[in-house]
C-alpha cells in the first residue's frame, strides 16, 4: 500500500491533547445518556449479579495480589491493573475507578490517533462518538471491574501510534491487562504493516510485543511470586467438560452486539484489501480477526465482549474510507454509522442470556422511585 501521511496538525501535542480529552469526555457522556448503566443496582454491593461479581473479584485482588486466592480465574494473571491502582494509591472500592479511567484512555487514544492521521478533528470526533456506542465501552460501563478499554487501549497503540514510548508500554504492559491483547496483537500488527503511511517501523514493534509475550508467559510459567490459582481448576474443568456449547448458538447475536452498525467498517478495513487485488492480505486480516473471535468462544461466555479485539480494524477500516472517498464522504459515512448505533437496541450478551441496555431517564426512574 503506498504511503499516504497526514496533513500537518496546526495544534500543538499539548492543545491536541486537551483536544482530544475533551471529545472523549463528550463522547462517553453521550454513550452515558443512551446507554446507561443499572444505577439501581450500584446501590449496594450484589454478590452474584453480573454487574457486580467482577468489581468485587477486582476489589479481593488489588487488596491481597499475592495473598489470598482470586475467586475469579480470569483475574489471577490481570495484573497490570493492580499495579495501576497501588501506583495510583487507591484503595476498597475506590480501585472500581481504573476501569473507568481505561475508557478516557481508549476514547482519547482513538481521537489522538485519528487527529494526528488526518489532521481532521471533526472526523476524529464522529470516530470517537462511534467508539464509545460498542462493547468496549459499554462492558465498562454496565459491569463493574471490568478493564476490557484498557487492554483495546494498548492494541491501538501497537496498531497505529509511531512513538516508542506508547508502543513499549502497550506491548509490555498489555498481556498482563487481558490474554485478549495476546489473541488479538497479530491483527494489530497486521494492521500496522497496511494502514495507509504506515505507524513505525513494523519489525521493532514485532519485536517489542514478542518480548512482551515472552515475558508474560515466562512469568506465567515461572510464578516467582506464587499467585495463587484456586479458582483455576474448576474454571479448567468446566471448559473440558465442553461448557461452551451452551453459549455458542447466542455467538452470532453477541459479536453482533459487540460493534452493531461499526460491523461496516471492519467489513470496509477487509474488503479494500480485496478489490485493490491484494487478496491474500485481505485473507489473512479475516483470519487474524476471526481466530480471536473463535478462540475466546471456547473460553469465555460474555460474547458480546470479543469484537473490542477488532478496535484496531474499525480505525483502519476509517483510513480506507479517507483514502478511498475522502474527509467529507468518510465524516457522513461515520455520522450515519453513529446514528444508527444510537437508535440500534444494545445490549450485553452472556452464555444464554441477552441484557437490554436503557436510556439513562429511563434507570433514573428506576434509581429514584419509592
Amino acid at each position: 500500500m503506498s504511503a499516504t501521511p497526514a496533513p500537518p496538525s496546526a495544534l500543538s501535542p499539548a492543545h491536541r491533547l486537551a483536544r482530544s480529552l475533551l471529545i472523549a469526555v463528550a463522547a462517553l457522556a453521550l454513550s452515558l445518556c443512551i446507554f446507561s448503566p443499572r444505577l439501581w443496582v450500584f446501590r449496594a454491593p450484589m454478590p452474584g449479579s453480573t454487574y457486580w461479581d467482577r468489581g468485587l473479584h477486582f476489589v479481593q485482588q488489588c487488596n491481597a495480589p499475592l495473598g489470598a486466592p482470586v475467586e475469579d480465574a480470569g483475574l489471577i494473571w490481570r495484573l497490570a491493573p493492580v499495579i495501576l491502582a497501588k501506583l495510583l494509591g487507591l484503595h476498597g472500592y475506590a480501585v472500581l475507578i481504573v476501569p473507568w479511567l481505561g475508557l478516557l484512555v481508549l476514547l482519547a487514544q482513538c481521537a489522538w490517533i485519528i487527529q494526528a492521521r488526518t489532521g481532521d478533528w471533526r472526523l476524529s470526533t464522529w470516530a470517537t462518538g462511534l467508539v464509545a456506542t460498542t462493547g468496549a465501552i459499554l462492558t465498562g460501563t454496565g459491569w463493574l471491574g471490568m478493564n476490557d478499554a484498557w487492554y483495546a487501549a494498548a492494541l491501538l497503540a501497537v496498531a497505529l501510534q509511531p512513538g516508542w514510548p506508547a508502543l513499549t508500554l502497550a506491548a509490555l504492559a498489555g498481556p498482563w491487562i487481558d490474554e485478549r491483547f495476546a489473541l488479538a496483537v497479530p491483527l494489530a500488527l497486521a494492521v500496522r504493516a497496511l494502514a495507509p503511511g504506515r505507524s513505525g517501523r513494523v519489525r521493532g514493534a514485532f519485536i517489542l510485543v514478542a518480548t512482551g509475550l515472552l515475558l508474560y508467559v515466562g512469568g506465567r510459567l515461572l510464578n516467582p511470586f506464587h499467585v495463587q490459582t484456586s479458582g483455576f481448576g474448576s474454571y479448567a474443568h468446566d471448559m473440558r467438560a465442553g461448557a461452551f456449547l451452551q453459549w455458542t448458538p447466542w455467538t452470532d447475536l453477541g459479536w453482533f452486539m459487540g460493534l452493531r452498525a461499526a460491523w461496516v467498517l471492519v467489513a470496509l478495513a477487509i474488503g479494500r484489501e480485496w478489490w485493490e487485488g491484494r487478496r491474500l492480505a485481505a485473507c489473512w486480516l479475516a483470519g487474524l480477526a476471526l481466530a480471536p473471535l473463535v478462540i475466546i468462544n471456547f473460553l469465555a461466555s460474555d460474547t458480546s465482549r470479543a469484537p473490542t479485539m477488532l478496535l484496531p480494524l474499525l480505525l483502519l477500516g476509517l483510513e480506507q474510507a479517507v483514502a478511498q472517498w475522502g474527509a467529507a464522504a468518510s465524516r457522513r459515512l461515520l455520522a450515519g454509522l453513529l446514528i444508527a448505533n444510537l437508535l440500534m437496541p444494545a445490549m450485553h450478551v452472556s452464555a444464554k442470556h441477552g441484557d437490554i441496555i436503557n436510556l439513562l431517564p429511563l434507570e433514573l426512574v428506576r434509581l429514584l422511585r419509592p
